[in-house]
């Protein structure tokens, strides 16, 4: 089994991302992988994430996506909501640029399953020695720094119903995959677990840290013993760990946008390239690290 993966690709509104994402199709053609995987944040504009994965189109592979928390921010004067965005909308996007929205069903190949979830936060994640009072964390705001999923989220319930949702999802969908199925690959935004967070004892940095993921998503995968892979976006700084067994990835491509001359050599950078043998995960060249270090940064906001 061969995937391709790379997430956090927050494509810019204005049309000048078409070669970086031609130069990201053009790289999964190389790799030739079965699946090719975007673990979210293409971006908060429906007809730009559509756009969008009808240029990331793999021929000749499965292409699953995941959404991430921009892709469910709503538009202002749309009437999308953030729910209906995450349970219909992006489905169907999906479906018309031939993707799978993985969070709407799993995919079963051969003796393997994937399995997606945007995930979501219940502040386990934060750093108690900060002392920062749970009312901060439930509002989103800490000293003037606000966590931007406060101003575009809109859908009725707290943060921890949210991850108790998701984590019920994830549970049905494992109960209900084939007795054929012996590994897993799990696919998400959101981080499952803590220690692929990166924290710098710096303000306001470490308090976003509460809002990378759940430590209760994580126990829910180390339960599920078929489990061998997990992908996931969102912390713009690119980890690989193994905990329990399960190689776990970050694969971000960020905000960063390189000179034309250096944009293949990001792009190949970005996409991780990963070769699975029954229980044996192989990723060579794996890229750590922030990949936007020292490039100009795009403005991706409304």
């Amino acid at each position: 089994m061969r995937i391709a993966a790379v997430s956090d690709i927050h494509v810019l509104h204005d049309g000048s991302d078409e070669p970086l994402l031609a130069k990201i199709k053009e790289r999964v053609e190389e790799l030739n992988p079965d699946v090719f995987v975007i673990a979210g944040d293409i971006s908060d504009q429906l007809d730009i994430l559509s756009d969008s994965l009808a240029r990331l189109n793999v021929k000749n592979c499965v292409n699953l996506f995941v959404a991430g928390n921009h892709d469910i921010w709503f538009e202002e004067g749309d009437g999308t909501s953030s729910l209906e965005k995450y349970s219909r909308v992006i489905g169907e996007i999906c479906r018309k640029n031939g993707f799978r929205h993985l969070p709407d069903a799993p995919f079963e190949l051969e003796s393997y399953a994937f399995v997606g979830s945007t995930g979501w936060y219940d502040y386990s994640f934060k750093r108690e020695d900060l002392g920062i009072p749970l009312d901060n964390y439930e509002r989103k705001e800490y000293r003037g720094a606000v966590w931007y999923d406060l101003l575009r989220i809109d859908w009725p319930m707290t943060d921890l119903e949210a991850t108790d949702l998701f984590n019920q999802r994830l549970e049905y969908d494992f109960s209900t995959l084939s007795d054929n199925v012996e590994h897993i690959i799990y696919v998400s935004h959101h981080l499952p677990f803590q220690n692929l967070t990166v924290y710098k004892n710096k303000l306001p940095w470490d308090f976003y840290g509460a809002f990378m993921g759940a430590t209760s998503t994580g126990q829910i995968i180390r339960r599920d013993r078929r489990v061998r892979l997990a992908i996931s976006g969102h912390s713009h700084v690119r980890q690989m760990i193994n905990t329990d067994g399960i190689v776990s990835l970050t694969a971000p491509l960020g905000y960063g946008r390189p000179n034309p001359e250096h944009l293949e050599k990001f792009v190949k950078d970005a996409v991780v390239a990963i070769e699975l043998e029954d229980s044996t995960v192989k990723i060579d060249d794996f890229v750590s690290g922030d990949l936007s270090t020292g490039l100009p940064y795009a403005s991706f906001r409304n």
